[in-house]
């Protein structure tokens, strides 16, 4: 069945052989897109995020890594948007993603049930897809899907029991037959006369107790958790699959890390777990263990993902200071705290400016990196600076609209009316609404540009223009910024011009 949209042609002989010949498995390519996929989810550009998991996936699939992150990044993005389901960018990126056949199959597999995570449907074709992956060992990736589908079609008030019968067959097929059981004996419940389905549960039942809770040796088929049953081995998943933490939760998933981080200093994963695993409780000694960790681990490998991660808490206490600040100055209105409310704001510019300008020397191909660093570079009133990296971020079409705002905006404050025109009628006609917030933001610009302009220039027709826009924001939403004194202001110039032409 297709998953997108029509059917496929069958492949040739010919589409066989290329597919043959690409490698199932290549984690120095995977581990690229898995970094800028960790960098790109945080700058919160989840959509992005998204779909380079996938692209590392597709070279990686056996990757826990990998698929953890992907998660986290499919999440974020369904909750950015409060919606369920890939974007048609998505899914158009994973469409066109070149891999051997099976995995092509299994990236829009993984995409869909990634964004529509309590869908079991979705996780059931994704766990079916991974089963004709052949030549690797995707047991762990079954099973992490398997407990999470298990989980969402026994919530669902509206499942049948088919989708567990389907969810047992595929288990049965990987070998799983733990979950195999708890499917089947979810389907009894739906279906108490089943006597035949009752036999079968039987055997799985007495199979899973054969081999040992499946799985047993990592390296065998699907081998990667020993006595998965065991009570404190399954109290610990649930918990790290959790999202409502308690404290002792937390304790322990911190004393696990700890010890797992301890028995291997220079594993990766061992380092990333307790160091998010600090973060997750968030004291500040916990910011301050979890940043000398992180700090260490970079002089170590030189892997600058530990470096940037360090930097997200540097970035995050400083906001907190600046909150702070902000709320001293609400609550005791006074020139010294308002002072240093924006002292503190100019710092934090600065902070952020140094910790970009270090992930854009890391990644220099990020382009939403460059707009990041942009940014800030304009807040701080570095106009050239940031004028040259929005000059490269726009290639990215997604911000191509906004670079061009800030573009536009930036050759205004050097005064630059003309280059501010044109690029802002550019960044106009490239964003789609120009009644929200945004839109007007950018017409509102236009506006500045052409009065500025106008008299400079003694335009005439430039100020007029500038006044049918302030008219039309005025009309719109009267109180937009200082829309009404400014419409004032430019009626007046157009007299003024008209009187002397």
């Amino acid at each position: 069945m297709a998953l997108f949209g029509k059917k496929k042609a069958e492949p040739t002989e010919a589409d066989a052989g290329a597919a043959a010949s690409k490698p199932l498995s290549d984690p120095r390519k995977a581990h690229s897109f898995f970094e800028h996929a960790r960098t790109v989810h945080e700058t919160s550009n989840y959509e992005y995020a998204t779909t380079l998991w996938l692209q590392g996936l597709a070279r990686d699939p056996a990757s826990m890594t990998g698929l953890e992150g992907f998660v986290e990044s499919a999440q974020a993005f369904v909750a950015s948007r409060q919606k369920f389901g890939p974007s048609k960018d998505q899914e158009k990126a994973a469409r066109d993603i070149k891999a051997a056949t099976p995995i092509t199959r299994l990236i829009p597999a993984l995409l869909h049930w990634g964004t529509c995570p309590l869908d079991a449907g979705h996780a059931l074709k994704a766990i079916e897809a991974m089963a004709k992956v052949e030549g690797l060992d995707l047991g762990e990736q079954m099973y992490w899907i398997g407990e999470k589908a298990l989980a969402a079609a026994r919530r669902d008030p509206k499942s049948k029991k088919d989708i567990f019968v389907r969810l047992k067959s595929a288990f049965t097929d990987a070998g799983i037959f733990d979950l195999a059981v708890r499917a089947g004996e979810m389907a009894c419940e739906l279906d108490p006369n089943d006597r035949a389905l009752q036999l079968e549960v039987r055997n799985l039942s007495a199979q899973a107790t054969m081999s040992s809770g499946g799985y047993e040796k990592t390296g065998e088929a699907g081998g990667f958790r020993a006595n998965i049953r065991d009570a404190d081995a399954q109290r610990k998943l649930e918990e790290q699959d959790r999202i409502v933490k308690t404290e002792d939760v937390i304790e322990r998933a911190i004393a696990d890390a700890k010890e797992n981080y301890e028995s291997r200093p220079t594993d990766t994963p061992a380092i990333m777990r307790y160091a998010r695993a600090l973060l997750d409780r968030g004291t500040p000694a916990d910011e301050k263990a979890a940043f000398v960790l992180l700090n260490k681990a970079f002089e170590q490998t030189r892997e600058f993902r530990f470096r940037q991660l360090a930097g997200d808490i540097r970035i995050r206490q400083g906001r907190r200071k600046v909150a702070a600040l902000r709320a001293k100055a609400a609550d005791e209105p006074s020139d010294e705290a308002r002072a240093m409310y924006e002292k503190g704001q100019r710092a934090l510019l600065h902070l952020e400016a140094e910790e970009f300008e270090a992930r854009v020397k890391a990644y220099p191909t990020d382009l939403s990196l460059k707009f990041e660093l942009g940014r800030r570079f304009f807040d701080l009133g570095r106009l050239e600076e940031a004028i040259e990296l929005f000059q490269q971020a726009r290639r990215e079409s997604k911000r191509r609209a906004e670079c061009l705002s800030y573009l536009g905006r930036a050759f205004l404050g050097l005064g630059w009316q003309a280059e501010a025109i044109e690029t802002l009628r550019e960044a106009i006609a490239a964003y789609p609404n120009e009644s929200d917030d945004t839109g007007r933001g950018l017409r509102y610009a236009l506006m500045e540009a052409l009065e500025g302009f106008a008299r400079e220039s003694r335009d005439l027709p430039a100020a007029e223009e500038a006044g049918k826009i302030a008219s039309g924001i005025a009309m719109e939403q009267i109180g937009f910024r200082d829309v009404r004194e400014r419409r004032a202001a430019i009626q007046e110039l157009i007299k003024e011009l008209r009187a002397n032409v």
